[in-house]
């Protein structure tokens, strides 16, 4: 079975064409195309398994306007007046889902949002914010992140056979910061044919990869370059304490931590203790600009591939948001994660021997 996409439009009166855009390589594609005939439009076709796509149309006056859906193998219909963007689309379980799931954690996302803008510059530097409204603002993106996770969980749970349980899985839960002991538990309740599919396969890839910094675990063997051009390698500080700091110049949440972790290396450098930071930048005027501003003085080091290249730190160890940090004890393994705060000193201490 494959799909039928159905368009009406009640007063739609002028030449107009459709138009079926889905991904292709990570880049949009219109992958079909229909003129409107007496306000109706028709596609068919087949995917492998639910996708994003989004329905366009094209006037012949040059206006264009589109909207976004998940694409399925089922029947699905947009209704609307003369608009696509104000459709409604029924048919589609997976699109019905994902609405349905946006519009209990929407309201959280506009309130995290909003705080960002306040404490975001174009030009990435630091906003002259009080340490107290800093900390404010983080209590409250911690809270509010914390309810939109309980409601995905909550979705994931009840829905096993669901496409977009997994999809939401995958993308939200399967976060920066996740633990690859407690999610493999929720993975394994999806139905077998959910967890051999392509968005299967992928999920428990990452689950492997961020095996690779959970607790317990020697970190893996890598190198990077420093700003003199010389090549670091993780085994050459075997024998300390590693702060490995994961960070990049355009992350103001990194560049807000600075001053805590500049705290830390001041008062703990001489007991064994050495920071390195890894820096997710691709530009090499942006890392050492910021190195700079922020009066870093341990080292630092990069590949500058950024966050989204294959081969990358990144990707081999699933890091997907920053800010992140590991520390490694002398013999390499990895004792604790994302350890932030006013309080950063105290808690390197206690873990130091």
């Amino acid at each position: 079975m494959g799909y039928t996409i159905t368009g009406k439009f009640a007063a739609l009166n002028v030449p107009a064409k459709a138009y079926l855009v889905t991904l292709h390589d990570k880049r949009w594609k219109e992958t079909d195309s229909v003129v409107i005939k007496n306000g109706k439009f028709r596609f068919t076709g087949k995917v492998d398994e639910p996708q994003t796509a989004f329905i366009a149309i094209q006037r012949s006056s040059g206006k264009r306007d589109d909207l976004p859906f998940y694409l399925e193998n089922s029947n699905i219909t947009f209704t609307a007046k003369d608009s696509i963007k104000n459709a409604v689309v029924s048919g589609s379980v997976s699109d019905k889902e994902d609405r349905e799931l946006s519009a209990l954690t929407t309201p959280f996302t506009i309130k995290i949002t909003k705080i960002q803008n306040e404490f975001s510059r174009d030009d990435h530097k630091p906003v002259n914010k009080t340490a107290a409204e800093k900390k404010n603002a983080g209590d409250s993106i911690q809270s509010y992140v914390a309810q939109i996770r309980n409601i995905e969980l909550k979705f994931i749970e009840t829905h096993p056979n669901s496409f977009m349980a997994l999809y939401t899985f995958n993308n939200f839960i399967l976060n920066g910061h996740f633990n690859s002991a407690e999610v493999s538990p929720l993975f394994y309740k999806f139905s077998p044919q959910l967890q051999s599919s392509a968005l299967g396969k992928l999920a428990i890839d990452r689950i492997i990869s961020a095996e690779r910094r959970g607790l317990g675990v020697k970190i893996i063997d890598f190198t990077q370059t420093d700003f003199d051009g010389k090549v670091f390698n993780i085994t050459s500080l075997r024998g300390k304490y590693v702060l490995l700091d994961f960070w990049a110049s355009w992350c103001y949440w990194c560049r807000a931590e600075n001053p805590n972790v500049i705290k830390a290396y001041q008062q703990l450098k001489d007991r064994n203790l050495e920071i390195v930071s890894v820096s997710f930048d691709d530009t090499r005027a942006s890392w050492e600009g910021a190195v700079k501003a922020d009066k870093l003085p341990w080292l630092q080091v990069s590949d500058l591939k950024g966050m989204l290249v294959r081969d990358g730190l990144a990707a081999k160890l699933d890091i997907t948001a920053i800010p992140q940090n590991l520390l490694i004890n002398p013999e390499g393994v990895i004792i604790a994660a994302n350890l932030r705060g006013e309080d950063l000193p105290a808690k390197l201490a206690a873990l130091i021997k």
